[in-house]
């Protein structure tokens, strides 16, 4: 797929109609800033907006992403090399390898988690009697339109949230018995952290940010250098160390807050939407550095998103929905192109086809 292409044709389409950045954002539901990136060719549009988007352009999913108008006759031709550039050019090359220790400890345990939000007059359940298990050195990937629940389960997990009732352990740790002092210290030794928005400290150096995490963790001085020495030559950031967030594209300042995830060794990485600021090229190579952590370094990974291209590098994917889980996809033997169709399939049925984006 050519972003820029696409970018030029969903701005004359939307000139077309009559419509400022301002309205057709407004209309979607999201900032005049996401327009201007997809525009410009800087980012593509999330998955879950490709319908919406194509009803308000008057065009088709396929022209979308070819970033053109399809004549009639050229249909079958036309949308077949929009398939192919999909599969080729965002999925990329396969590395997957099947995980076949199952002996492994299980690292994330949730027993009947539920979220009751009450106010005066009403109470709401963002949460419904949740329950799963992840196991060290497992990928898992949580589905879910917005305002299914996946964000705030994802908070209850690191302890930014509390649940009403339920069990959550980490590394057999029932941290709801913990004190708010005790949750600080318990989030600080066992979860790494990795933002849509990076959550970098723009006065601080890219070494400063990594050795911030080292030193909290109170890694012995002598030690934390050649860390971050070892770390940034294996995520290819070497070269940045030294330079402050500002200075350095969104796929490095996502590389590095990789970076500062995994160098404390933590039982558990969590990544909240981590691909939504990069542009598809960054997305690809974060989502293969967490396959690298999973595979190479037996790093467990939850990660929330909304995007199946995203999530079919995972290899676990649960769907929540006004809640709750409604189906679970063991990835197995598929590549990601397989698992990618699949996790499509299981979205039409999930949700009637309302997200669909064939």
């Amino acid at each position: 797929m050519d972003q820029k292409k696409i970018g030029s044709f969903i701005a004359a389409r939307r000139k077309d109609k009559a419509m400022t950045q301002s309205q057709l954002a407004e209309k979607l539901g999201i900032t005049d800033k996401a327009i201007s990136k997809w525009e410009t060719g800087k980012s593509m549009p999330d998955l879950s907006l490709f319908n919406p988007l194509c009803k308000l352009l008057h065009i088709t999913l396929n022209e979308l992403l070819l970033g053109e108008f399809i004549s009639d006759k050229d249909l079958k031709e036309k949308s077949n090399q929009v398939l192919y550039d999909v599969v080729k050019n965002w999925l990329g090359k396969d590395q997957w390898t099947i995980k076949t220790d199952t002996h492994n400890p299980t690292v994330l345990k949730l027993r009947n988690i539920r979220k009751v939000y009450e106010t005066e007059s009403t109470s709401t359940v963002a949460v419904k009697d949740v329950s799963f298990e992840i196991t060290k050195g497992s990928f898992v990937g949580i589905m879910g339109a917005s305002g299914s629940g996946k964000t705030t389960l994802l908070n209850m997990i690191a302890t930014i949230d509390s649940a009403t009732s339920g069990q959550i352990e980490i590394d057999g740790q029932n941290i709801m018995d913990l004190s708010e002092n005790d949750l600080a210290t318990f989030r600080r030794e066992h979860l790494g952290f990795v933002f849509q928005e990076y959550n970098l400290i723009d006065t601080l150096t890219i070494y400063e940010n990594i050795a911030l995490a080292l030193t909290m963790k109170q890694i012995p001085k002598e030690s934390v250098k050649q860390k971050i020495i070892d770390w940034a030559e294996r995520l290819d950031i070497s070269d940045i160390l030294n330079k402050f967030p500002y200075e350095i594209s969104g796929g490095q300042r996502q590389r590095c807050a990789c970076v500062r995830a995994i160098i404390t060794s933590p039982s558990l990485i969590l990544a909240d939407e981590p691909t939504g600021a990069l542009d598809s090229h960054s997305a690809r190579q974060l989502l293969e550095t967490f396959v690298m952590f999973s595979q190479k370094y037996s790093a467990t990974i939850l990660m929330v998103t909304h995007d199946a291209l995203s999530a079919c590098y995972c290899d676990r994917i649960l769907f929540m929905q006004d809640g709750e889980f409604k189906v679970a996809l063991e990835r197995g033997h598929e590549n990601k192109q397989e698992f990618f169709t699949r996790i499509l399939d299981t979205l039409v049925k999930i949700t009637g086809g309302s997200r669909y984006v064939s």
